[in-house]
């Protein structure tokens, strides 16, 4: 049971540091076009976040991203 807990965690870990990538690099490309990508507006759905949770949590989770991928 332990094996699996740890096969799920890893799953998940890979998932969320995926969906990361995806969200940075759509972020540099929508700074760099100044448009939406496919009707998809990271940028501005940050932006609409304001002082909202998520969206401190979305630059956090940007920074320790890229934090760990200097180590």
């Amino acid at each position: 049971m332990e094996k699996l807990f740890k096969q799920i965690l890893d799953l998940l870990k890979k998932g969320i540091t995926l969906s990361l990538y995806f969200l940075c690099l759509g972020i540099i490309v929508q700074l760099l076009i100044d448009d939406k990508i496919l009707g998809w507006d990271p940028v501005g759905n940050i932006q609409d976040a304001g002082s909202s949770f998520v969206g401190v949590i979305a630059l956090v989770a940007m920074y320790s991203l890229f934090i760990q991928n200097r180590k």
